[in-house]
């Protein structure tokens, strides 16, 4: 069966990793959005939560030197734009929440005042350029696009960072030549209900999920089809 240039690949890759390792700096804090503040006092279900309306960081536990190598060859004459991606999710500013109830009956949140999806385009671009995969702010003869099905931090014994996102690429025409699911969790260790282990955990996930999306084999397919 022969497959065009314009077919469209649609794949579903799920990962779950733990992670130990010291802390690693994968780019710089940026500025983004802010996203409308949640006030306490008008909203009963976050009540005794005090991780309200935090910005989000970027405290990666991984090093880039922990993953096998991207084979860069995939990427010759190609390089990527990044579009900004859409929050589809049902509540953009709830971005974790502890399950605990030491002492009470309550769950405990965390909410950010940050918008997810411009800090998400943004660290995206970053870690592709960590991984030495060339990204150009226009013009790219890829554009990824994605939208942000999940972003969230379950706290029980482990902190448990899940991040899905449903990404497109298209080539300059605007054809999608792939598109497909990738979800990832990234365990750690940490103390009770504190931001800095939620900061570790998702920006862990977030380097996961593009890693996995290098090695997808049916997106270098179509990255080296694409004229």
């Amino acid at each position: 069966m022969m497959i065009s240039l314009r077919s469209m690949f649609m794949v579903v890759i799920t990962v779950s990793t733990m992670t130990s390792a010291a802390p690693a700096a994968f780019g710089e804090d940026k500025t983004v959005p802010k996203t409308s503040q949640i006030r306490t006092e008008d909203t009963a279900e976050y009540a005794g939560s005090t991780l309200l309306n935090i910005p989000l960081l970027w405290k990666p536990t991984e090093t880039i030197s922990s993953f096998n190598a991207i084979d860069l060859t995939n990427f010759q004459n190609q390089s990527f734009t990044l579009k900004p991606f859409s929050d589809l999710r049902i509540k953009p500013a709830e971005i974790g929440r502890n399950f605990e109830k030491r002492g009470s009956d309550r769950a405990l949140y965390v909410t950010t005042r940050d918008n997810v999806a411009d800090w998400l385009t943004d660290r995206v671009g970053r870690i592709l350029s960590e991984f030495n995969v060339p990204v150009v702010k226009d013009g790219g003869t890829i554009s990824l696009e994605a939208d942000i099905i999940k972003f969230y931090v379950t706290e029980e014994s482990l902190y448990k960072a899940d991040i899905g996102l449903k990404i497109r690429a298209r080539s300059r025409s605007g054809d999608v030549v792939w598109e497909g699911i990738l979800t990832v969790s990234a365990k750690r260790w940490g103390s009770s209900y504190k931001a800095d282990n939620y900061y570790e955990a998702l920006s862990n996930a977030c380097i996961d999920v593009i890693y996995n999306l290098l090695k997808s084999e049916s997106f270098l397919q179509a990255v080296k089809k694409n004229k």
